[in-house]
């Protein structure tokens, strides 16, 4: 079996994670896999440090289609039986290959495609629409989340062509990170032993609610000492929440740190690991959260209900009821013994639902389902 994972290589999100999580676990299991990307950067240098082999296609502009018979002459000519896409730009180029090539094709839905570009109006006036029409010719859509399958359900997606698979991190390895006083030091954060920290990972964009952190961390710090918070992310809006924390005379309290690559020495710095998004998928910030045993205060969103049980491995919170996370963030900082056994049992659960191997041996089904339906 062999499958193209086709996606535009400028990606910094979950759909990243994913990719870049599957391929090498599908390869240790069988499946002779490639990507292709329609740009360089940190996405395909990573990839190849995986041993994953990348193939570029440059394609400029969203509107260049001069792409098109390259990329079906490349797919063609390699015999592909299943071209995968990821994201939005990916399935563009899709609907115009669809009908050139001989490979099944498939894309994996990462995110709600209506609020894919919510930050841009113009950029929703135009992609969305396009990556509507491209997800309904897709023979088959993979959905991150129950969720989201049945939301494709209620938008006139047939549910006989759509297939839940959760996505998955590695808990094999043993993770590398520094301690929290130099990772605090690192990144010119006010280091306290007696300080406890509460921490997002998240793009900085509205679907994302850092609106909602940053009430919450101002609530906390006037009701609080020794409570400080950090953002780890990037964005357009990096300078605007930047001047609402100075404007609210927190600037020694809450942290805007920038885009991180060492994952896990943030999930080790913080002790509380907190997600405020208005829509998700299946997040890999509360995955990774999980790994490192961290506690953790989420809004109920999206698929996070299927990974996280209220009460049990973590708290689930309503979008913009502020005095309602702050309470559970208070809750978990004051009592070790909650904090700790919520994030024992999160750690357990991801661990035995939400592996990667899982997750690969999940895909390996679908295309052998595929590629069975190919050849009758």
């Amino acid at each position: 079996m062999k499958v193209l994972h086709l996606i535009s290589g400028g990606d910094t999100g979950g759909a990243k994670t994913h990719v870049l999580t599957l391929l090498p676990r599908l390869m240790e299991i069988g499946v002779e896999v490639e990507l292709l990307c329609i740009m360089e950067g940190v996405f395909t240098q990573e990839a190849r440090k995986l041993n994953i082999p990348v193939n570029i296609i440059p394609q400029k502009k969203r509107y260049d289609i001069t792409v098109v018979k390259k990329i079906s002459g490349f797919i063609n000519g390699n015999n592909f039986d299943i071209v995968h896409c990821h994201g939005a730009r990916a399935n563009y180029i899709a609907a115009f290959i669809r009908k050139k090539i001989k490979a099944f094709m498939i894309t994996t839905l990462h995110s709600d495609y209506k609020l894919d570009f919510k930050d841009t109006w113009y950029k929703q006036i135009i992609y969305e629409p396009i990556n509507y029409f491209a997800l309904k010719r897709f023979g088959y859509i993979l959905t991150v989340t129950k969720a989201f399958k049945n939301m494709m359900i209620e938008r006139g997606f047939k549910s006989d062509r759509l297939f839940v698979v959760y996505n998955g991190i590695n808990f094999d390895y043993k993770p590398y990170f520094i301690s929290k006083k130099e990772f605090c030091e690192k990144y010119k954060i006010s280091y306290d032993e007696n300080a406890k920290y509460v921490g997002i990972a998240a793009r900085l964009n509205a679907v994302k609610g850092i609106d909602i952190f940053l009430k919450t961390a101002f609530d906390i710090c006037s009701k609080r000492e020794n409570i400080n918070f950090i953002i780890a992310g990037d964005g357009d809006d990096f300078e605007r929440y930047k001047g609402e924390i100075h404007a609210k005379g927190f600037s020694d309290r809450i942290f805007m740190i920038g885009h991180i690559d060492d994952t896990d020495s943030f999930f080790n710095a913080v002790d509380v690991n907190m997600l405020t998004s208005l829509s998700e998928s299946f997040p890999y910030a509360l995955l990774e959260g999980a790994r490192m045993k961290k506690a953790t205060v989420s809004t109920g969103v999206g698929g996070i209900p299927e990974m996280i049980i209220d009460g049990e491995t973590g708290f689930l919170v309503s979008p913009y009821n502020v005095s309602d996370i702050s309470k559970k963030v208070i809750s978990l900082i004051s009592d070790q013994n909650l904090s700790d056994s919520f994030g024992n049992a999160f750690y357990n659960r991801a661990k035995e639902n939400f592996s990667d191997m899982k997750m690969a041996r999940t895909h390996k089904n679908i295309y052998d389902k595929i590629v069975k339906e190919k050849k009758r």
